[in-house]
């Protein structure tokens, strides 16, 4: 006589649980057993945590935004720094290659592109430069603004608690005064290295040098952008991060712009240097919005964290995401 019973599904076993009527009862996969793997070992956690809020953030989509307005201020920013080179260093050829190129060495090739097709103007052409100083705030405006909603995103600050316009613009002004002192002084002691002023030591001494200042740069900017009370000290994990980052960027990857120029000038011709030029800021941003977010998951231990995707809505009465239970203070 044949058993008509219940098969295995109700009889327990590997294929469900007896009687609840649940189903199979799924084995856990390759990506199940590796998101366990990572958040049982800090290391791992702390990384995983990391790329999860960065993602659950945006941060990618910010970041985009964020090189579209480095982009926008770069130009009338180099044209204006060729032209207060000629104005205020007349005469001395030297000391004015010297400070364009401590400037533009920061981009790998497509500084050199940029000093190429770029030339200062002359005293006739006043009234374009009055409009290129005003394309130069507007952009550096949207380029501080930028940054400011980046780091209020990551931190979980509030739009309605950022400062308004007349308290941010000093923090905006100092923000854009570290990233000019920092290019500077970090393209002029990379060119150590590069010219090797300093004999056989000219290669570590330019890039200790300039990987110094690049950390000094990002903590300054990130302390100064949005100031979130009693977080001075964690900032320093993420400045390292991306000064170490932007750094070798500098020193490493100039054979891949190079690469990245010779394709898009067959495509693009001249327009191959804006394209090339916004694909590597772009680079930057991306390094400073995850190193920004490594901050965060370290300051207020957002880890392990699951890197897995819930399916379908969270529960009404699920708790909230790590870092999202309660909005953080901002100082003006």
């Amino acid at each position: 006589m044949t058993d008509t019973g219940p098969g295995p599904e109700g009889r327990g076993g590997e294929g469900g649980r007896e009687g609840d009527g649940s189903g199979p009862v799924a084995r856990p996969g390759v990506l199940d057993r590796l998101d366990a793997f990572q958040q049982r070992h800090p290391a791992t956690a702390v990384v995983g945590a990391t790329v999860t809020k960065y993602r659950d953030d945006r941060a990618g989509l910010l970041g985009n935004l964020l090189a579209y307005a480095a982009f926008l201020a770069v130009f009338p920013l180099v044209l204006v720094l060729l032209t207060l080179v000629e104005v205020f260093l007349f005469g001395h050829p030297s000391a004015q290659k010297e400070v364009v190129d401590a400037a533009l060495r920061q981009f790998p090739d497509v500084g050199d592109e940029l000093r190429s097709n770029i030339t200062g103007l002359s005293g006739r052409n006043t009234a374009l430069l009055l409009v290129l100083l005003l394309w130069l705030v507007y952009g550096c405006l949207r380029l501080s603004r930028g940054a400011q909603v980046l780091m209020a995103t990551v931190w979980n600050v509030p739009r309605d608690r950022l400062p308004p316009f007349g308290r941010w613009l000093p923090r905006a002004v100092g923000f854009l005064v570290v990233l000019g002192v920092g290019f500077v002084a970090g393209g002029a002691l990379a060119g150590i290295g590069s010219f090797g002023g300093l004999g056989p030591s000219s290669a570590l001494v330019g890039l200790v040098g300039s990987l110094a200042v690049n950390i000094t740069m990002f903590w300054a900017g990130f302390a100064l952008i949005v100031s979130v009370p009693g977080v001075k000290r964690s900032l320093w994990l993420g400045a390292v991060v991306a000064g170490v980052g932007w750094t070798a960027l500098q020193f490493v990857d100039a054979q891949l712009v190079t690469h990245e120029l010779r394709h898009y000038r067959t495509l693009y011709g001249t327009f191959a240097t804006f394209i090339v030029l916004l694909w590597w800021i772009g680079i930057g941003t991306v390094i400073t919005a995850f190193a920004a977010e490594l901050d965060v998951v370290v300051e207020r231990r957002l880890w392990p964290r699951s890197f897995r995707r819930p399916v379908g809505p969270p529960p009404a009465d699920a708790p909230p995401e790590p870092g999202q239970s309660r909005a953080s203070g901002v100082d003006a």
